[in-house]
């Protein structure tokens, strides 16, 4: 209760067609994918929220659609904070800080996670940040590995300012009345 939602419809919503889908999901708070010709189809479809793209940018290029578009990235690695800081760009960006919290995929280390904030705080390129994580485990029998997970996020993420974005599609079925006492602000169901 009380979430915002983004409506992950990566994938061109897992096989079912973005164009399909969209009118079903519109009353979402926005839309999370990871192409940029998917995000620029939900534009073209008239939608004016928040777009997410989960795995950020990987060149200038990308950070220059962003910004024509309004969409909001990820930053999952130093070289993304190293491109936004080259950006030249009259519109700041929302971006979403990933902390990697077990995927080991994606994500600044915990004990690194504070100094990439305090990097990207201090770029006139970026307005918002919100923290982020993956909570890979979130489906499985044994609670113990969502709890580190979500321990580990929460030390991370300490005093830092704004919304905070941590359940996935299995995390928000399990564990959501637990995560939003949290202050999770943004779930990101998806393939649920």
């Amino acid at each position: 209760a009380g979430a915002r939602v983004w409506a992950v419809v990566k994938a061109d919503a897992y096989g079912h067609g973005i164009a399909n889908v969209f009118p079903a999901l519109q009353r979402a708070d926005g839309f999370a994918l990871l192409d940029l010709a998917e995000a620029e189809l939900v534009r073209t479809f008239g939608w004016r929220g928040p777009i997410l793209l989960l795995e950020g940018c990987f060149d200038a290029r990308d950070l220059e659609t962003c910004s024509r578009l309004k969409l909001w990235h990820v930053v999952h690695c130093s070289e993304q904070i190293d491109r936004l800081a080259a950006l030249k760009t009259d519109r700041p960006h929302h971006v979403f800080l990933k902390l990697n919290s077990g995927m080991n995929r994606l994500g600044f280390a915990a004990e690194r996670f504070r100094a990439a904030w305090l990097r990207l705080d201090a770029l006139a390129q970026v307005e918002a940040i919100t923290p982020m994580t993956h909570l890979a485990n979130a489906d499985a029998a044994d609670e113990a590995s969502v709890d580190a997970a979500l321990a580990a996020f929460v030390e991370a993420t300490r005093d830092l300012p704004g919304d905070r974005s941590v359940a996935n599609s299995a995390a928000t079925l399990r564990f959501g009345a637990r995560l939003a006492c949290g202050g999770a602000a943004w779930v990101r169901p998806g393939i649920m």
